[in-house]
């Protein structure tokens, strides 16, 4: 009799502790599905108005979402995502092997791909009166071997996607030279820029190409965007980092924007993620990206002189 009220009284511990765990699951879903719920992302910074127009759209349509977009150097985005700070993650660059490798022994399972391109951009002062530059000179400024000693080099962050572009893309892994530096931010750079006719600043084109936008538009007003010539045989004229150069690559810096998820199931960065590569593509098209995710056709014209 004892043995059959302790089995009983065991039998309902049991099923007590099954309906909470279970109730638990049940409001973790209704509390973060793709279109509700909270969840912290990381942003590569460079990338900030571009993406504070996304959450804008975002989060009107589905006031239940709550998303708080961290902006920060590329590299710290990617340390969140490996300590775990966050699930969801916006840079220029996929996994390595190395990384892919950690992340198979860690059983994390991850989901990426491009969404739009977009350039790196060189801003330099209004009054700079040769505001172009071919590739070549770029570089050998990057590297301390241009025989010009008039420019210097000012990043956004040294840890930001920009410089790890520049090392990766133009100088091919050779040293930077001493006579660069980087600011805290993007609107650091462009307000120095502005105030030093011999320094050229590189940050994300979205900070410099939506005039449209007001932000943008009053940093239009402080510097002027540097037209870049190729190093190929079939460019010799300075090309602007515009949408149609950049989607047809004749633009010598463009880049990729992407995301890396190890969200597992239909959660709100699922959700997020489904908007930026349907409805956002029109938002990364208005901030003069080219969008990836849909087909985008492009025609000469004609202008009439």
């Amino acid at each position: 009799m004892k043995n059959m009220v302790m089995n009983k009284w065991l039998y309902s511990v049991c099923l007590m502790t099954f309906l909470f765990c279970f109730s638990a699951c049940q409001d973790k879903v209704l509390l973060d599905n793709e279109t509700s719920g909270n969840i912290t992302i990381s942003v590569d910074e460079s990338y900030k108005p571009v993406m504070e127009q996304q959450l804008k759209v975002f989060l009107s349509r589905f006031p239940n979402a709550h998303i708080k977009a961290e902006y920060k150097p590329e590299a710290d985005c990617f340390k969140d995502f490996f300590e775990d700070t966050t699930r969801l993650i916006f840079v220029t660059r996929e996994l390595s092997e190395e990384e892919k490798k950690y992340c198979a022994a860690k059983q994390i399972f991850t989901k990426s791909m491009a969404m739009a391109s977009d350039a790196v951009a060189f801003i330099t002062s209004k009054n700079n009166k040769t505001p172009d530059f071919t590739l070549k000179q770029i570089r050998e400024i990057l590297t301390g071997t241009s025989l010009d000693k008039t420019y210097q080099i000012v990043f956004d962050n040294m840890n930001s996607s920009t410089v790890r572009y520049m090392n990766d893309s133009i100088i091919k892994g050779a040293k930077l030279s001493s006579n660069i530096f980087a600011t805290k931010s993007s609107e650091e750079v462009i307000d120095y820029i502005a105030k030093n006719d011999n320094a050229i600043g590189v940050l994300g084109v979205n900070w410099v190409a939506d005039a449209r936008d007001s932000t943008t538009e009053s940093f239009l007003q402080k510097v002027q965007v540097a037209g870049i010539m190729p190093d190929n045989d079939s460019t010799k004229s300075y090309v602007k980092p515009y949408q149609a150069y950049i989607g047809l690559k004749e633009y010598p810096c463009t880049r990729n924007f992407y995301f890396i998820s190890k969200e597992t199931w239909q959660g709100l960065g699922t959700g997020f993620v489904n908007y930026l590569c349907r409805d956002g593509q029109l938002v990364f098209k208005q901030a003069k990206f080219f969008p990836l995710r849909v087909n985008v056709m492009l025609r000469k014209a004609k202008v009439a002189e």
